[in-house]
């Protein structure tokens, strides 16, 4: 009775064994010389790692379907921040750029409040930020702006590197236009009442924008890959913000 019982049992595993173990388990039970089958049973015994892993089925597992519109929503985070710039996910992932500055989006972050904390004893520092901008975007076609306040939304210092629009071209040559092959500052018929200087090469723009006659509250816009690629112009508009005017998506409902 056993050795039915338990020949039938090495029956189902030959089935579900390897080659290899079926025969062994063919042979364990043809040679049986054992009492009442003890050979067989320790020959199942021995076997039963012969069944797959996962000849079981998993019961009640059903994976939640998400939504269209949940779907949608979390491909769709994009929002506007309090400047008005178009950011997503990916911007929130501050880089560190230089000594005291990272990179996030279209904008190189560092310390203080914004342009009215640059001083004497701290313009390096901002030079140094400025610096890391122009390196993201050190082009005839680029623009480094950074807003006054009362014209920003974010009081921490940051610098914009914008590819200039039509705005922005047309500024480009007007300024061109005053200070190229000229010395010193120039103003007149320019944004805000501003100024403007040509600087061979790339300078240490807050340094020089500090000359410029006070800044606390000017917009300062450097324009690299002036007058023929020989230099930067240097750019302050007083009480005002002509930044989204040069990157050539103004809309009034964000000002």
């Amino acid at each position: 009775m056993i050795m039915g019982f338990l020949t039938l049992g090495a029956a189902v595993l030959v089935g579900a064994a390897s080659p290899d173990k079926a025969t062994q388990l063919s042979e364990a039970m043809a040679m049986d010389a054992c009492a009442e089958g003890t050979c067989a049973l320790h020959a199942l015994q021995q076997n039963t790692t012969a069944l797959p892993a996962n000849s079981t089925k998993r019961k009640n597992h059903t994976e939640e379907p998400v939504s269209a519109e949940k779907k949608q929503g979390l491909e769709d985070e994009d929002f506007i921040d309090p400047e008005g710039d178009l950011l997503g996910g990916e911007n929130f992932a501050a880089v560190k750029v230089a000594a005291g500055w990272s990179q996030g989006g279209d904008k190189v972050w560092g310390s203080g409040r914004g342009i009215e904390d640059v001083n004497g004893g701290n313009v390096g520092y901002y030079n140094n930020g400025m610096d890391a901008a122009h390196a993201r975007c050190g082009g005839s076609h680029c623009a480094l702006i950074v807003n006054p306040p009362g014209h920003r939304s974010i009081n921490q210092f940051h610098i914009h590197f914008v590819n200039y629009a039509g705005y922005g071209s047309n500024l480009k040559h007007k300024l061109e236009q005053r200070v190229c092959g000229k010395s010193g500052w120039r103003s007149g018929g320019l944004p805000c009442h501003g100024k403007a200087i040509f600087v061979g090469g790339w300078p240490n723009v807050f340094s020089v924008a500090m000359g410029g006659g006070g800044m606390r509250h000017a917009s300062v816009i450097a324009w690299p890959g002036s007058c023929g690629h020989k230099g930067t112009i240097i750019e302050l508009a007083y009480g005002c913000s002509i930044e989204h005017q040069i990157r050539g998506d103004y809309n009034p409902a964000y000002r």
